[in-house]
């Protein structure tokens, strides 16, 4: 009889121990699983945050290009190329981030100066092209940010596209994916300037409009 009192105890035990150890490492788990979320979220922001200057050198450089001579157009051309590869390239990084993490009212806040800081990079672009007679190439890829599977699919494969072709041509193109669903008054003249009706689509400077998904034969053939 002693002996069956010990062994149900025993087992009582095990069983609150065990209980226990499911309980820890499940405060654990959740805690980890919420501090990867958080600091995720935070390189976001600060990602994001590190444009703010850039925005700022950007409307500076707008100026310059309005009152700018042939004579300062490379220079003023490579600064532009260089300062559009960058915005490109920590592009890639955030977008690899959003991709994993849902969007926050600050993440939307920080992502709507973003969309701005690359419409007046294009703005930049297209002033430079008019100054300097053409030199690079401009491709605008309008995106939207509402997608379901169908757009997701689609959005993926014309971001595929536009890679390579960027890879190809380097420094002849100047790739801008732009949000065009988050209501900013500078992008919704451009929607309005180039009759686009249809996201996602892709301006090829300035001149043709493509809606939806196009090979990448069919885009190269607009460039210069």
């Amino acid at each position: 009889m002693v002996y069956e009192i010990v062994k149900l105890r025993s087992k009582h035990r095990i069983f609150i121990e065990t209980l226990i150890l499911t309980f820890l490492i499940l405060i654990i788990g959740l805690f980890l699983g919420f501090y990867i979320e958080y600091n995720r979220t935070k390189n976001i922001i600060e990602d994001y945050k590190s444009f703010e200057i850039e925005a700022l050198n950007l409307r500076l450089q707008n100026y310059y290009y309005q009152t700018i001579e042939l004579a300062d157009c490379d220079r003023a051309i490579q600064e532009n190329l260089r300062f559009a590869d960058e915005i490109y390239e920590k592009g890639l990084k955030i977008q690899k981030y959003e991709d994993v993490n849902e969007l926050t009212e600050d993440l939307l806040l920080e992502k709507k100066k973003y969309v701005l800081l690359k419409t007046e990079l294009w703005l930049n672009s297209i002033l430079l092209k008019q100054k300097c007679k053409n030199p690079f190439n401009t491709i605008s890829y309008i995106y939207t940010q509402n997608e379901n599977f169908a757009k997701e699919a689609e959005q993926s494969a014309i971001s595929n596209v536009l890679g390579e072709i960027k890879k190809d041509k380097g420094n002849d193109v100047i790739l801008l994916p732009i949000a065009g669903d988050l209501d900013l008054s500078s992008v919704n003249l451009f929607l309005r300037v180039y009759n686009i009706t249809y996201l996602p689509s892709i301006v090829i400077n300035e001149e043709i409009v493509l809606e939806g998904f196009h090979g990448k034969e069919k885009i190269v053939q607009y460039l210069k």
